[in-house]
């Protein structure tokens, strides 16, 4: 009675498995070796003689000399070990002793030993594999799935390589996922700093950011569609009708056969489940953006330290005791800790600097803090010469000039709006309609933060660097003002419009701006 499948570990026979894991190299390659030799050569007769296997081992890349005896001790080992069987060929001449002992020298691997060694060879090839992330992976799916439903109604004596190709695509997506989950784990747990490691782990992971919508939402579709058409077959029918033409020889292994081909079948369905590993990879997508982002913080913070902790603190030592005096050495630990007063900035608001905005006003004195663009990057690659940074120069210009075209409409709005003192609306008859849109604007905002306490109300303007002060006229007068693109008409309202800096403390202690009331 076979085993579950899901419990294949239960039946794990050390026996058969011995002979890969001996401490012993030389012991463990000739068994190998020998193991190997045998593969190949039960695709070419049913049995091979000692001189068959001696040269087969020299194919498989065997170098060292072996006797005949050394060869069948470990035949010998081999087949209590169960992976290897000895045969004699009673249809052989018997003409002489030679042809009696030739009898005895034919060997074979068991059909356990053709499994195990498959294994093997198999585990060993696959760790040293390519990592993957084929494209169109979910159109073989539903290619597969199809030519199944397809070959059901037509010719099913194809279904048994159909069935065969279900456990390849479900192979596949093990080592797609695989594939994935181990680059966010070396990006997790590896060191960012090396190129190569970091190099192809971020590569795997934004290529497959980059396949889930563009292949994955279409495809994911077709193969959910063709699931539930399966569904509807049934998966023992389908099993059943390719278990006539299997080939099977032994009857007895005809239901384990169509169990385990049920099986694939219901595994296939369960990648692609509500909560299969299928959805969870994609749902993980968006885990492996933050884990890319925070592997890159960690390359970039990594590189840029440029020397360990230990190392800075050593060369600060040396540095300290090669001062002449105490006074020297405080100043390099000042300097190496920034131990000493500053300079705080003050922008001043009268008047807007483009130009020379790093140009700080601090008490009686300026300090001027130059602001330089590097040439090159502070920590470039590990080794061979920086990368240059990308000349910014244009574009740096362009956004001067930019600013400085910003300010100029600034100063030329201050100039338009400013008042001697209060005044009408009258006053603003003619006024400009950018310039008018801004005055309207902070009037509308002083009048929503109306103090009827202090009697008026004020606004900073938006797009002028000017306060503006609004107090109520004569109830029930409507007055008109004609601007540049026609004539507005409200209630009497009395303005006064100073500039930011020099606007009464009484005004602008708390001045309410324009773009707050947003908020």
């Amino acid at each position: 009675m076979p085993s579950q499948p899901r419990l294949w570990w239960q039946d794990i026979d050390p026996v058969v498995w011995r002979c890969f894991g001996q401490p012993e190299d030389l012991a463990r390659e000739r068994n190998t070796a020998l193991l190997a030799a045998l593969e190949e050569l039960s695709t070419r007769a049913p049995m091979s003689t000692l001189a068959d296997i001696v040269a087969q081992v020299r194919e498989v890349g065997y170098r060292d000399k072996l006797t005949d005896l050394e060869v069948r001790d470990t035949l010998d080992q081999l087949t209590r070990a169960r992976l290897v069987e000895p045969f004699r060929d009673y249809a052989a001449l018997s003409a002489g002793l030679d042809a009696v002992v030739r009898r005895q020298e034919a060997w074979a691997l068991t059909r356990v030993g053709r499994v195990v060694v498959a294994a093997v060879r198999s585990a060993v090839l696959d760790a040293h594999r390519a990592l993957q992330l084929p494209t169109r992976l979910l159109d073989n799916v539903e290619r597969t799935i199809r030519a199944l439903l397809e070959h059901l109604s037509h010719d099913r004596g194809l279904l048994p390589g159909d069935l065969n190709d279900v456990g390849t695509r479900i192979e596949e997506m093990h080592h797609v996922t695989a594939d994935f989950y181990a680059a966010l784990a070396q990006m997790v747990q590896s060191d960012v700093t090396d190129d190569a490691l970091f190099g192809d782990n971020r590569d795997r992971v934004v290529e497959a950011l980059r396949q889930f919508p563009r292949e994955y939402g279409r495809a994911l579709r077709r193969v959910d569609e063709a699931l539930v058409d399966l569904a509807l077959a049934g998966h023992r029918p389908l099993v059943e009708a390719a278990a006539m033409h299997a080939g099977l020889v032994d009857a007895r292994d005809q239901q384990h056969w169509i169990d385990e081909r049920v099986r694939r079948l219901g595994d296939l369905a369960a990648w692609f489940a509500p909560d299969g590993s299928v959805q969870r990879l994609i749902a993980s997508a968006t885990g492996a953006v933050h884990t890319l982002l925070v592997a890159i913080d960690r390359r970039y913070t990594a590189l840029r330290r440029g020397s360990d902790l230990s190392a800075d603190f050593r060369e600060l030592a040396y540095s300290l005791h090669a001062q002449a005096s105490d006074e020297d050495a405080r100043r390099v630990y000042a300097a190496a800790f920034g131990s000493w007063p500053s300079w705080h900035a003050m922008v001043s608001t009268m008047h807007e600097d483009v130009s020379y905005a790093s140009v700080a006003a601090a008490g009686r004195t300026r300090h001027h803090v130059e602001v330089t663009l590097r040439e090159h990057e502070r920590s470039g690659q590990q080794s061979g010469r920086p990368r240059k940074v990308p000349d910014t120069s244009e574009a740096r210009a362009t956004a001067m000039a930019e600013a400085a075209a910003a300010a100029a409409r600034r100063r030329r709005f201050a100039t338009l709006l400013r008042t001697d003192g209060e005044v009408t609306l009258a006053h603003f008859n003619g006024l400009d309609s950018a310039a008018a849109a801004i005055l309207f604007a902070a009037i509308e905002v002083a009048l929503e933060h109306f103090d009827a306490a202090a009697g008026f109300g004020h606004a900073q303007a938006e797009g002028a660097d000017v306060v503006v002060r609004v107090r109520l006229g004569e109830p029930g007068v409507r007055v008109t003002v004609a601007l540049a693109e026609g004539k507005l008409t409200g209630p009497d309202l009395r303005v006064t419009v100073t500039p930011t800096g020099q606007a009464d403390e009484t005004i602008v202690d708390d001045p309410v701006t324009v773009g707050e009331t947003a908020a």
